[in-house]
């Protein structure tokens, strides 16, 4: 039971405790006096529980809900207003102020309703509960030795700075003013513009043209301006540049820097042209350069050398003479950093040289605002670009719109679909053909149409009829129309089929058999067993009825099978390699790779076994070269077989011209004639046309497709500029410490 007793004896402690310690708080000077509560109202009484005070009252203290601190002098709240009484608890004020907060020693900032509206204006009343100040402004709040005050003028309400006496020292004509501290502080215009002023002795202008200013510490305060960073002492010394990605306080001695990223830019042949400093760079185009620091974007102009505008949000493109910016909730077009071209639109958006379409939200679920790169607007249920002109659906139909969104084609059709300067439509719901000045090629008469070439199209009218057309003259299938390449196929009801060409003329006559397959040299039909190969002029190469498969390449040789052997006939239909292998691939480099038996080697034309099929993986020969597998580890060979790269590499892949080389985690190159051109050294290689990249121990170079170095300087990251034929790279920055000593005496990174 005893222990019970004390486990519910600890809360009501904890409370007596904390009770005690509220009443130190509130009387900081006489510990003998606290405030009690009854039904709702405080009152106060002594250690001895005489009471000295009704309680009757809503609070002791300050509006702002801070403790007394002014041994002589309570605020008290009494019906929801305050007042001011003495240590000996006399009525100074009576209640009547909606807000009463200590300013100095013996003033006050008050605020009262005004008789005409619920307007609470504010002014400064006395120790003694005389008015110092009228009670005339919006708003009073202290800042130092000084007060930050409010006033309307006209309909907006505007900030300035007043000392004790009710002087103003700095004009109402700002937007906000913050205190910073040590008689610092920032006033900012209604244009969004900063300035950094001290008062002390008399109003002096330290900074301008930035967009934030921190607290003081120390007597120095962190700059913040388009993203980065600088420090700033509080008579106005620039301390650290405003050139630092992240400036960071420890214990406002200690400071760590973390300086922007370097980036350089080279061209094809790695000599340096460029040097800038920011977390990323890109180019928008062959002169502008964007350099994105933090949520601020600038744009640099590489023909002047010049930094320009600075925006603060994305730059993702150039549309026209204007910039396509990006806030992350955002997309809008502008013209420069302070005139914005077009509302701001949160869905999707895409663009071209000639037009930006943006997704827009309405009653009715969406629709797209088209705006050409000269201004000009319309809106649109849906879009489609295409060269120099663009495809709106207005009001349910489609019709085509130039550069300067003029009409071409009137909207009228409930699909459009280019196919170089004519368009297929659907009119009514039967399809035609039109030519750019909306004239009919092909009147709208058919169920489907579709392209065969930019001036021929396969046409099916309602009775599922297929004709060829140009607009001229029209052909009708026996059956149906296919086109394959450069080969058009028409069959009859009978199943025969004959070759045509584009225009539906006859090439050949009617044949039992259906398409089979084409390639370089022409076009199979089969019939049952029967194979016939015709070429593009429909004169017959051979027949041949004794293959199961006849597979074409681009090669002279064909491989056939039969009997689930494979082998070669060439287009005469000659068996040239005899069917005797599981399987066969076509001729590269004169030789074929062929499996015997789950083994792979490679044959030449005469069939002679000139690698032995000792592999369970072969690539085919290029450059006279291939890779193999040999005992779960790949090397290569040349045409007789012979290894050029012994196989000890965990995977070869081929790229670009190149044969990549792993072992374990490492990466080689060799070239495609299999000449090693570095051993695996690398933790990735990356191929391009004109180079390779290597990227090692966190750092990448550039080496040219011979291997020899285009970039050496080490980059933590290097992008290249295809367009420009231009290499961007990046050297990470590190956090460094500082100390803060060290800054004032002008030791600083």
């Amino acid at each position: 039971m005893t222990k019970i007793l004390y486990i519910f004896l600890i809360p009501w402690s904890l409370f007596a405790y904390a009770s005690m310690a509220q009443a130190y708080a509130e009387f900081p000077n006489d510990s003998s006096l606290e405030i009690f509560s009854k039904k709702g109202k405080k009152g106060i009484r002594n250690e001895s529980g005489n009471i000295i005070l009704d309680a009757k009252y809503q609070a002791f203290g300050w509006s702002d809900g801070k403790p007394v601190h002014n041994s002589e002098l309570i605020g008290y709240q009494l019906n929801g207003l305050w007042g001011l009484m003495s240590s000996g608890f006399e009525e100074i004020s009576k209640p009547k102020y909606n807000s009463l907060v200590p300013f100095g020693d013996d003033l006050f900032i008050i605020s009262e309703k005004s008789k005409y509206s619920k307007v609470l204006f504010y002014g400064i009343i006395k120790s003694n509960g005389k008015r110092k100040i009228k009670s005339s402004y919006r708003n009073i709040y202290p800042a130092g030795e000084n007060l930050i005050t409010a006033t309307k003028k006209e309909k907006d309400i505007f900030f300035g700075i007043m000392n004790a006496a009710g002087k103003a020292i700095i004009p109402f004509e700002y937007f906000h003013i913050a205190y910073l501290g040590h008689d610092n502080f920032t006033l900012t215009k209604k244009n969004g513009s900063k300035k950094l002023i001290k008062v002390d002795p008399k109003p002096e202008i330290l900074l301008e043209d930035m967009d934030s200013v921190s607290l003081f510490r120390e007597g120095v305060a962190i700059i913040f301006k388009n993203g980065k960073q600088g420090l700033i002492r509080q008579d106005g010394k620039i301390l650290l540049p405003i050139d630092y990605k992240k400036i960071e306080w420890n214990d406002g001695k200690q400071i760590y820097v973390t300086p922007l990223d370097e980036w350089t830019v080279l061209n094809k042949t790695g000599r340096e042209i460029g040097k800038h400093k920011a977390d990323s760079i890109f180019y928008l185009n062959d002169k502008l350069i964007v350099k994105n620091t933090s949520s601020f974007a600038q744009i640099y102009n590489a023909d002047i050398q010049e930094n320009k505008q600075v925006f603060h949000a994305d730059i993702v493109g150039v549309f026209g003479d204007n910039f396509i910016l990006n806030n992350s909730i955002q997309t809008y077009i502008v013209q420069d950093s302070n005139k914005i071209i077009s509302e701001k639109f949160s869905g999707s958006v895409k663009w071209n040289e000639n037009f930006f379409a943006a997704k827009k939200k309405t009653y009715q679920g969406h629709e797209y605002v088209i705006i050409s790169s000269k201004g000009e607007s319309l809106r649109a249920a849906s879009y489609e670009f295409t060269d120099n002109a663009i495809l709106l659906q207005i009001k349910s139909y489609w019709g085509i719109f130039d550069e300067k969104l003029t009409e071409i084609i009137p909207p009228l059709y409930e699909t459009i679909k280019p196919n170089g300067d004519q368009f297929i439509v659907n009119f009514k719901g039967l399809y035609g053909v039109i030519d750019r000045d909306n004239n009919w090629v092909i009147p709208p008469q058919y169920k489907e149409i579709k392209p065969i070439n930019n001036t021929n199209y396969k046409l099916v009218d309602r009775y599922l009829r297929e004709f060829i057309s140009d607009g001229k003259s029209k052909s009708e299938a026996r059956l149906y129309y296919d086109f394959y390449g450069n080969f058009g196929v028409e069959q009859d009801v009978n199943y025969k089929s004959r070759l045509i060409d584009f225009k539906g003329n006859a090439l050949t006559d009617f044949r039992k058999g259906q398409y089979n397959g084409h390639g370089k040299s022409g076009i199979i039909f089969r019939n049952e067993k029967e194979h016939i190969l015709l070429n593009k002029s429909g004169k017959q190469l051979f027949r041949i009825n004794e293959y199961d498969t006849i597979i074409f390449s681009d090669d002279e040789y064909l491989a056939i099978q039969k009997q689930g052997g494979w082998g070669f006939i060439n287009t005469d239909g000659i068996l040239r390699v005899a069917n005797r292998y599981d399987t066969v691939r076509p001729f590269h480099n004169e030789r074929s790779a062929v499996r015997i038996r789950n083994s792979w080697g490679f044959i030449n034309r005469n069939e002679d076994l000139v690698v032995q099929p000792y592999y369970t993986e072969v690539s085919d020969f290029e450059n006279n070269t291939a890779f193999v597998q040999f005992n779960n580890k790949y090397g290569l060979i040349d045409i007789n077989g012979n290894f050029i790269i012994e196989a000890e590499y965990d995977e070869i892949v081929k790229e670009e011209g190149f044969y990549l080389l792993r072992k374990a985690s490492k990466w080689g190159i060799a070239n495609i004639e299999g000449e090693v051109i570095s051993y695996p050294t690398y933790n990735q290689i990356s191929v391009s046309e004109d180079f390779l990249k290597v990227e090692k121990y966190g750092t990448s170079r550039i080496l040219s497709r011979k291997g020899t170095s285009l970039i050496d300087k080490q980059f933590d990251q290097i992008f290249y500029d295809e367009k420009r034929d231009l290499f961007l790279g990046r050297k990470k920055s590190k956090k460094e410490q500082v100390f803060l000593t060290d800054i004032l005496a002008g030791d600083y990174p």
